[in-house]
């Protein structure tokens, strides 16, 4: 039964510390965007947070897909906001524009995708590229490169599974 339900190959101390980093990126975000009012959270940088913390060692996890995943597609999705407003045919094509321009540029980051979408439907500013966009994902690989960093020094270099 243990076999069906749980994975078996699990490194526990590894999943550990990149779950409380996912934590610490996340509750920054919240804490920044709900307390102070910095609007620094899209819906999409949970999305984000898994791929960070939960699968660092893929493509999609490297900082500039993350980085630029999200920033293209938000301004993809500005521009048709303000030339098409919030219809189902904005959706399609900044969803459908911002997949060509990763594939095309190297920077596939799927949550990318739900950042267009979360764009055109939060009726955006202008500057919705840099915040929360941008200066949110640069919290989210900040965290996730400390995360790895501390990751090393202190239990990868111990002949921990990696």
């Amino acid at each position: 039964m243990r076999a069906a339900v749980l994975a078996e190959d699990v490194d526990t101390p590894k999943t550990l510390i990149y779950g409380l980093g996912a934590a610490v990126a996340i509750g920054v975000l919240s804490f920044l965007h709900l307390d102070l009012e910095l609007p620094l959270l899209v819906t999409s940088f949970g999305a984000s947070a898994v791929i960070l913390f939960a699968m660092p060692g893929i493509r999609a996890a490297r900082p500039r897909n993350v980085f630029f995943g999200h920033v293209m597609s938000a301004l993809v999705a500005l521009a048709l906001y303000f030339l098409l407003g919030c219809t189902w045919y904005s959706l399609t094509l900044a969803v459908l524009l911002s997949i060509l321009l990763m594939v095309y540029t190297d920077t596939v980051h799927p949550p990318g995708g739900a950042t267009a979408i979360a764009c055109i439907t939060g009726s955006p500013q202008w500057y919705f590229f840099l915040t929360p966009v941008a200066v949110g994902a640069l919290v989210l690989i900040a965290v996730a490169w400390a995360t790895g960093a501390a990751y090393s020094r202190y239990v990868g270099g111990r002949g921990a599974g990696q």
